[in-house]
């Protein structure tokens, strides 16, 4: 064990001035939410993955266009093989990360630039060379590193790229070479994780880079549109305000909810992820709303004024809070204790448990390793920690037992959520269990087929952990 302890903060990684536009959505009247109505959901979905993220140090190579100014557009009609390239693009650099950087050039003859990438202080043998992107965006990868470039022109002077919510190594923005304004986007491998997902939105749809289709709309409020994308594969949602210098902010989903603020201080808005089993309630006064759904969520837009910005409640099981405390507890609980129990995971390599004034670090490399599990008595109920492992919620059990034999006992809550080195980790809550009963957990499970005969992990070592003071 450890006793030291670090902060850590979530890190957004905003792309500024991202475009592209969608078609419009005709919402009818119904779907229109105004003061004080409610809209009630019923279906239940798995909760999403979340995890906790750590910034990097950046750096940006030529000369980076402030925000708010006007930027440098290159004609419509300039092409990479009309440029002279042959200049640093960008570093990034965090700790459990290489350290890169990359230089970008054209080539005489052709179409496309080249990449030029150090990593630790070794050039790369090869320079990288561009792939098509969706829309005009070209991508360069290598293990560990994605970078997607891409021309402004007059027609579209932001960007069309954004990343976010799980983004632990990410830089971008805009260069301004010889009158061109070129942009960029790069993400960099933490640990054992892949580069996170990078969004492209151009010609009315939101893609990844490897040209995937994410399910998006757009929705009006009193003339102001929001683009609106839910990427279920990788939980992640996100917003594009309806201002020219509103960013794209893409946030992680967490029990099938979320919420993204923007907006000036005269006309706050608030973009809201409504849980299945929810039922929502926009608040009263000078806050203007609509609401549609997307890829089976529910999505509720409202915007206020100068005198009201827009809040949103949810009732879940008859009990009444605010989205936003809902989303963090989804986000920091794991789903047992009384003071609930919270988390997170750093790139030194720990998982953190904090109980009120207690506390705990677990070693991921050793503790949480695959096929290694810790169970912690926690005051309110046992939880049990299992690394490297992502079981369907509805399905785990927990086997408590001796040589003599024993029970499965079905999880009181399961939450699955992602380590910092992008292994997967399921948090099990079971009742207070006595010492000896602790001493018996030996084995978790998944009963897919039948309830009472689950299918073993067939973990090889569990250990009896309780938090310090």
């Amino acid at each position: 064990m450890t006793e030291a302890r670090e902060d850590i903060d979530e890190v957004t990684a905003l792309l500024d001035r991202a475009g592209g536009h969608a078609p419009p959505l005709h919402v009818s009247r119904e779907d229109v939410v105004r003061r004080g109505s409610t809209i009630r959901r019923g279906r239940r979905v798995a909760a999403a993955v979340s995890t906790l993220a750590v910034a990097g140090v950046l750096w940006f190579g030529w000369a980076v266009a402030p925000l708010g100014e006007d930027p440098v557009t290159a004609p419509a009609e300039v092409t990479w093989s009309d440029l002279d390239l042959d200049g640093r693009l960008l570093g990034l650099s965090g700790r459990g990360s290489s350290t890169w950087s990359a230089e970008l050039r054209t080539v005489e003859g052709q179409e496309q630039p080249e990449l030029v990438v150090s990593r630790d202080g070794e050039v790369l043998p090869e320079p990288l060379q561009a792939q098509d992107g969706p829309g005009e965006v070209q991508v360069f990868r290598t293990d560990g590193l994605t970078v997607a470039v891409w021309l402004h022109t007059e027609d579209d002077p932001g960007g069309p790229v954004a990343w976010g919510g799980r983004c632990s190594l990410c830089v971008g923005g805009a260069s301004d070479v010889d009158g061109t304004r070129i942009g960029y986007a790069a993400t960099a491998a933490v640990g054992s994780a892949d580069p996170a997902e990078l969004y492209v939105m151009t010609e009315g749809a939101v893609t990844t880079l490897d040209g995937r289709g994410v399910p998006s709309l757009e929705l009006a409020v009193e003339e102001r549109r929001f683009l609106v994308f839910l990427d279920e594969q990788a939980g992640l949602w996100g917003v594009r305000g309806p201002d020219d210098g509103d960013q794209v902010e893409v946030m992680p989903v967490h029990g099938d909810a979320g919420t993204i603020r923007g907006g000036e201080r005269s006309a706050p808005w608030l973009v809201s992820l409504i849980p299945p089993v929810a039922e929502a309630v926009l608040g009263e006064g000078s806050v203007e709303g609509a609401s549609t759904e997307l890829a089976g969520h529910q999505v509720l837009i409202g915007v206020g004024d100068q005198t009201e910005a827009p809040e949103v409640d949810v009732v879940i099981d008859g009990e009444r809070r605010s989205l936003d405390s809902y989303v963090d507890s989804q986000a920091r609980e794991v789903g047992v204790g009384e003071p609930p129990v919270t988390w997170r995971s750093t790139v030194e390599g720990f998982l953190w448990l904090d109980q009120g004034s207690k506390t705990e670090a677990l070693s991921v490399r050793e503790e949480l390793s695959d096929g290694r599990a810790v169970v912690v008595p926690v005051a309110g109920g046992t939880l049990v920690v299992v690394g490297g492992w992502a079981p369907a919620p509805e399905e785990a059990a927990v086997f408590v037992g001796d040589g003599g034999g024993g029970r499965w006992e079905a999880a009181t809550s399961v939450r699955v959520r992602e380590l910092a080195d992008g292994r997967p980790v399921t948090f099990l809550g079971l009742p207070v269990l006595s010492a000896s009963e602790q001493e018996q957990v030996v084995d978790v499970g998944v009963a897919d087929e039948d309830p009472s005969d689950p299918e073993p992990l067939g973990l090889e070592e569990i250990q009896v952990v309780p938090l310090g003071d």
